[in-house]
């Protein structure tokens, strides 16, 4: 094999790469990226064997051929070369991957491609999904995912197809951010399922800018796919919880405040916070907003905001991180903080807009 890059072509595809080609693995090969090329195109590709990217690279074949070389190392290497200077990749013999750059010459020890898994083929229904409307409803609701929860099913982000409407949502049990979308026509047995988290962040990465991206679902794979990069993963199995039943249907106040001005204040505020529990206390009345926190062994803080507009009284113990991380984000100016009393679920909005809403679950304040 030996083919001619741009170095910013090789690089970017490698760097959404190596997300997946991760180096803690009992089989040394899923640290690789393979490269092929053949048919007049150059691919990249990379696998954990839970989530795998194919993605097509500019560049110049000399002659066909494939090898697996280790993700981060190729990459380390063309990151530091010039970027004025075409790159010359090349086999050699027993497996050798000779990078040429200039008057730089490196060699790296690969592996054969035979050794590589063949990343599954997914032949089901289709529908195409705009690149931002995909990328906003993952960004918007991705973060409250659980991470390390026993119930794996909550590890990773829900898409519920309804009649007027998709909905994607994730949720810790603890705190629920929620995304809506135009609905989409799915396979007749299709009406949810469920993408793991560590795809979710791979499609976003993966994704950043693209227009449209297909979306095929078959059994419990999922393929996503542009004109340049392939992302398959299987999808988690087991039932969503009925998330619907945590969301109220009214509630009974609202205040309105400022997004950077309550962002930046829960910031500071949180610094003083107990560093066990990260309890922080929200005080909304008529006119005003208060975040404050107490801890013995620290000191204390309190900050408070004019609201914009406010209905009712309420105090509040609330998680500073889940709180910074909601309103994080939310991308409006304003946010509408709707709550009932001091021990149901908190509920945070954008202003003007009925297809985001994060939920947060209060904690117990210390008299």
């Amino acid at each position: 094999m030996e083919l001619t890059f741009e170095k910013d072509d090789l690089l970017y595809s490698l760097q959404v790469l190596q997300g997946v080609a991760s180096g803690r693995t009992t089989l040394p090969i899923l640290s690789n990226v393979l490269i092929q090329a053949a048919d007049g195109k150059i691919e990249c590709v990379a696998t954990d064997l839970e989530v795998g990217i194919k993605m097509k690279v500019e560049g110049v074949i000399q002659e066909d051929g494939a090898i697996t070389v280790s993700a981060k190392k190729l990459a380390d290497i063309v990151k530091e070369l010039p970027v004025d200077k075409t790159i010359h990749l090349a086999t050699t013999a027993n497996d050798r991957v000779e990078i040429t750059c200039g008057d730089g010459v490196y060699k790296i020890i690969g592996l054969p491609d035979e050794e590589f898994p063949q990343l599954p083929s997914v032949d089901g229904h289709s529908l195409t999904i705009e690149g931002e409307t995909l990328r906003a409803v993952l960004r918007r609701t991705e973060f409250a995912a659980a991470t390390e929860d026993v119930r794996y099913f909550l590890n990773g982000l829900c898409f519920n197809f309804l009649p007027d409407r998709t909905e994607v949502v994730a949720t810790d049990a603890i705190r629920l951010a929620l995304a809506c979308c135009e609905p989409f026509e799915t396979p007749e047995n299709v009406e949810s399922f469920i993408v793991p988290l560590k795809a979710v962040k791979e499609i976003e990465r993966t994704f950043a800018e693209s227009d449209e991206v297909q979306v095929s679902i078959f059994e419990n794979q999922i393929l996503f796919a542009d004109e340049n990069a392939t992302l398959t993963t299987r999808l988690v199995e087991g039932d969503y919880p009925p998330y619907q039943k945590l969301i109220p249907d009214s509630t009974v106040d609202k205040a309105v405040v400022p997004k950077e001005q309550i962002l930046h204040a829960a910031r500071r505020v949180a610094l003083l916070s107990n560093p066990k529990t990260f309890a922080v206390c929200l005080e909304i009345d008529t006119e005003q907003i208060q975040i404050s926190a107490r801890t013995p062994e620290l000191g204390e803080a309190h900050e408070t905001l004019p609201v914009e507009s406010s209905t009712g009284r309420v105090r509040l113990g609330i998680d500073a991180r889940l709180l910074i991380e909601t309103l994080a984000h939310i991308e409006t100016e304003s946010i509408a903080i709707e709550f009932t009393g001091a021990v149901a679920p908190v509920a945070f909005k954008p202003t003007n807009e009925e297809r985001h809403i994060c939920l947060i679950n209060p904690m117990r304040l210390e008299s």
